[in-house]
This record gives structure tokens, C-alpha cells and sequence, in this order.
């Protein structure tokens, strides 16, 4: 597996391997072991929705224990991915480009636009689409004059499942 194999599969489904948004973190743990508490800012009281992490796959999970957000930081040197034999982390450089990018999305037969939207004007990102899931590829800008800069590299993946309603009320 490389850094291709995840970003298409992600662009497919919205995650990697069984870590998607909709799936239940007790059926993940079942295969991939317990996950690390990663909340950026944690609370002794454990309020809900918590934020998990595989290696440099983090989770947002709501009260349900429902996956809600999948998101893979690409800006570091390496990146953890959890496989699904025994439990095992692989680390993979991360380092992709836009153009890359664009290249494993045409062979996976994945379309993408545009996101309009922009905060950061170093940054540009773009929509996987048709996904189950929103699927938001964003990069960082060496020359933010020029947005489409073929070199822009990856800086995250994110999806979201905008639709859950959680049933437990969080």
C-alpha cells in the first residue's frame, strides 16, 4: 500500500478501509483495536461528539458512536496508517501534489471541482464528487497569486457525514 492507494480509496469512499464516516466505531475497534483518545482539547467530563485516532487517521465520533468525520493530515513527513492485518500500523511518506492528485482521481474515475470557498488564501481545496460523503482534498499554495498550481501539496483529506442525526441526542 502507498500514499495513492489511501487518497483513492478515500476519494471512494469517503475513509480508509473500514475507518469511513456512517460505519460504527465498535465494529472499527473489532477490527482495528481500540482507538486513542485524541481530543484537542480534553474534558474530564467526556462530552460528546470525542475525537479517536488510528495512527494519523483521526475520528470525530458523536455520542452514538457513529463515525461522523474521517480526516488524514498530509503536511508531515510520514504518515500511520492502520492496516487491517494484525492490527499493524504502515507508514508511508504523504508527500502529493495536486497534479498527482488530479492523476489518481482520473484513473480511480473519480470526478472533483472547485471548492469555491476559500479561508486560507495559501490554501485551495477541492470536492470529490459523486461521494456517499462530503470528500475535501485541500492544499497548501507555494504562490497563492496562482491557485491552481499543479506543485500545491496535499495538506489534509477530510470527509463528513453532514445527514447523521444522532439518535442519542449529541
Amino acid at each position: 500500500m502507498n500514499i495513492n492507494d489511501v487518497l483513492t480509496g478515500f476519494a471512494r469512499t469517503g475513509g480508509v478501509g473500514v475507518l469511513r464516516p456512517g460505519e460504527s466505531l465498535d465494529d472499527a475497534s473489532s477490527v482495528l483495536g481500540e482507538p486513542e483518545e485524541a481530543d484537542y482539547f480534553p474534558d474530564k467530563k467526556q462530552s460528546w461528539p470525542r475525537t479517536f485516532r488510528y495512527g494519523d487517521i483521526r475520528l470525530e465520533v458523536c455520542r452514538c458512536r457513529r463515525i461522523k468525520v474521517v480526516a488524514l493530515s498530509t503536511w508531515t513527513e510520514s504518515v500511520e496508517i492502520p492496516t487491517e492485518d494484525a492490527r499493524a500500523m504502515e507508514t508511508m511518506a504523504p508527500t502529493t501534489t495536486f497534479a498527482d492528485l488530479k492523476q489518481v482521481l482520473a484513473l480511480a474515475g473519480a470526478r472533483w471541482e472547485l471548492d469555491e470557498f476559500r479561508a486560507v488564501t495559501s490554501q485551495f481545496a477541492i470536492l470529490v464528487e459523486p461521494a456517499i460523503f462530503t470528500v475535501r482534498f485541500t492544499f497548501h499554495v507555494p504562490d497563492p497569486d496562482a491557485a491552481h498550481q499543479k506543485d500545491a501539496s496535499l495538506h489534509s483529506a477530510i470527509s463528513k457525514d453532514s445527514g447523521h442525526v444522532c439518535v442519542s441526542g449529541a
